[in-house]
């Protein structure tokens, strides 16, 4: 049973870009909480006043939401179908006075005054503060040139000029949290045998066909799937889940020249930013003149002194797969 790490369920749909919504999962929460309201005829819909224009959608007991109120809510949504994307802006809006209302109402009932409710807010403002300069640091990070774009094609032929598509046997698991059963599984080799053992502990799973795309797999993880012998079973984390995986065929697929030269642009952007934000973020936080004085039962371990290996012993060999 592999231990490779670090890669999520690919699509079979090939070199699919895929667009993250950007939500954060407070705001998840709250969008299917208000999934209700939105139903709900709302009140102060033909409230009295003068009906709001131009760059106001709406007014809330006097609280103006804005248009770019509006489009923060739909979070980048853009449909091409002018009624499918009117049907979304009228729901965003709706989510918006619905959870004014509700908000303006826990506010009265005195929610807002009590210590758990100021420590949530508290958290979620760093949170957001945090959120937006990493952002921020992202979109600061500038396109690669086209130079080093056909670079990195010519120097990655496993991503481009010899890019595979793997015919996969999946089990799909539940997570594991017993270590008894883990150990039972790891030296198993075949999706036969991780069933049945599976099978024995009364734990349900699936198979199922799939492809994965190499341009979907971390470049780490690609290279150690081609170092497997046939046959050899493979174990990836995907989402809530376990995925052990058997290659059952290969096809080499040539990425055309105009996607492999905007995947490879991603690509290189996305390794930067990733770099850019690290440094970034590691400099503030190891900051020697950050004034940060920890109550001694609650203080980090000392860092081990230079030249000693941290607990645990000596450093495992960088290509041993754990």
């Amino acid at each position: 049973m592999g231990a490779s790490r670090g890669y999520e369920t690919c699509s079979s749909q090939r070199w699919k870009n895929e667009k993250t919504s950007g939500l954060s999962k407070m705001r998840t929460v709250c969008v299917a909480v208000l999934a209700l309201a939105v139903c709900l005829p709302l009140s102060g819909c033909g409230g009295s006043g003068k009906a709001p224009t131009g760059q106001v959608a709406a007014r809330v007991n006097g609280q103006e939401v804005t248009v770019q109120e509006l489009q923060a809510e739909l979070a980048g949504f853009n449909a091409p179908d002018a009624k499918i994307r009117k049907l979304a802006e009228q729901r965003a809006l709706q989510n918006i006075v619905a959870r004014k209302l509700l908000a303006k109402a826990a506010t009265d009932a005195g929610v807002a005054k009590s210590p758990d409710f100021a420590l949530q807010k508290q958290r979620m403002e760093e949170t957001l503060l945090v959120q937006a300069w990493q952002n921020n640091l992202v979109k600061a990070v500038p396109q690669p040139a086209p130079e080093e774009i056909q670079q990195f094609i010519s120097k990655h032929p496993e991503f481009y000029a010899e890019h595979k598509v793997f015919t996969v046997d999946q089990l799909r698991i539940p997570p594991i949290n017993d270590p008894a059963i883990l150990a039972e599984l790891k030296p198993l080799n075949s999706l036969e045998a991780i069933g049945q053992v599976l099978t024995s502990h009364g734990i349900r799973f699936t198979s199922a066909k799939a492809t994965i795309d190499a341009l979907a797999v971390e470049p780490a993880l690609l290279a150690q799937i081609e170092k497997l012998p046939p046959g050899e079973v493979f174990v990836v984390p995907a989402s809530s889940m376990l995925i052990a995986n058997k290659i059952m065929d290969t096809k080499v697929v040539p990425v055309p020249n105009d996607l492999a030269t905007k995947h490879a642009a991603q690509f290189i952007k996305g390794q930067r930013a990733q770099e850019s934000v690290r440094r970034q973020f590691g400099a503030v936080v190891a900051n020697p003149k950050a004034k940060v004085v920890y109550n001694k039962a609650y203080a980090p371990p000392p860092p081990p002194a230079k030249g000693k290996p941290t607990q645990g012993g000596s450093t495992a060999p960088a290509g041993k797969a754990g």
